[in-house]
């Protein structure tokens, strides 16, 4: 290093013959490799689609899975007992044939809607046990409840779905529960059932809730009746089937989820095999230039019990 002077010499840069002959080798080197390197390519894009639909499946059956859990907690199971014991009210979910139940879907397609009741934990619970010799009773919680946990005004037979809670250990069980007061922490229910009944200390506030599932548009609706409106939750969600078997306790959730790459042909469908071919055959026919990939998963219904109601 030469400070404060200049170096002299000059740069020699490649020939002509040199830049040939090393594009000529690299070519050599290349042309091979590259079936290798586009399979690669496709095998990148399949896995990206492949952990993209992967994602909208979780997602739908974590959306499910609570609902599906509780469904039918402390409701009758039959459509007729059902029915009687929201007061044979003329508005959803009160009408609803049973705790949960499929339809034919605003996408149009066979069993592609779900109507599903069930209960989730309050925060408060009845400080004493509850004998009651009528339909009525009046009571203390331990606590005041959380706000919108109830509706602001009460009535007999409420059409509000936050004024029907369940008590678990209530006698008869499977006994829906109307709120008709709340003063502080005194709480007034009524059942429709006409029943006489009785609840334990200490047992929890268990709140009605009630969801429409749906697929429509290549999205994943649903419609909780606690909230105005239907919800999109999950795009990418092609088409979603439902199978309840009451008598089994179970439901079969077949979910068609699509990767993000647009092909130029329409493209085969992954795990197709899992469904059955009234529902499967529609997309075949029609074809899709997404990745389509099919699940099916069966979960059990644990709490969705026929309980013969004592007062009977």
């Amino acid at each position: 290093m030469w400070y404060g002077q200049r170096r002299s010499g000059s740069s020699r840069g490649f020939s002509l013959p040199e830049i040939l002959v090393g594009i000529t080798l690299m070519l050599m080197i290349t042309f091979p490799l590259l079936p290798a390197l586009k399979a690669s390519a496709v095998k990148t894009i399949s896995y990206f689609d492949y952990m993209r639909a992967h994602v909208r499946t979780s997602r739908t059956k974590a959306i499910l899975k609570s609902p599906v859990f509780y469904c039918g907690l402390g409701m009758p199971v039959s459509p007729s007992k059902y029915k009687r014991s929201f007061g044979s009210q003329k508005f959803d979910p009160f009408r609803w044939e049973g705790p949960i139940g499929v339809c034919k879907g605003p996408s149009g397609l066979d069993k592609s809607e779900l109507r599903i009741s069930y209960s989730r934990k309050g925060s408060t619970k009845a400080a004493d046990a509850v004998e009651s010799n009528l339909d009525e009773a009046r009571f203390m919680l331990h606590k005041f409840p959380e706000p919108n946990e109830l509706g602001e005004s009460f009535s007999d037979n409420s059409p509000d779905i936050r004024n029907w809670v369940f008590f678990p250990s209530s006698v008869p069980p499977a006994t829906p529960f109307c709120v008709t007061g709340l003063s502080g922490k005194e709480i007034t229910v009524r059942n429709s059932m006409d029943a006489s009944f009785s609840i334990c200390r200490g047992d929890r506030v268990h709140h009605l809730r009630a969801l429409r599932v749906y697929v429509l548009n290549d999205c994943l609706y649903t419609k909780d009746f606690r909230s105005p409106g239907d919800q999109p939750r999950v795009p990418g969600i092609m088409d979603i089937r439902f199978d309840v078997d009451v008598p089994k306790k179970t439901v079969a959730v077949y979910i068609l989820a699509r990767g993000d790459k647009l092909y130029d042909s329409p493209q085969e469908i992954s795990g197709k095999e899992k469904w059955p071919e009234e529902y499967i055959g529609y997309w075949i026919e029609r074809g899709s230039r997404y990745r389509l990939f099919a699940s099916k998963t069966v979960w059990h219904l644990p709490n969705l019990k026929e309980y013969e109601l004592l007062c009977e």
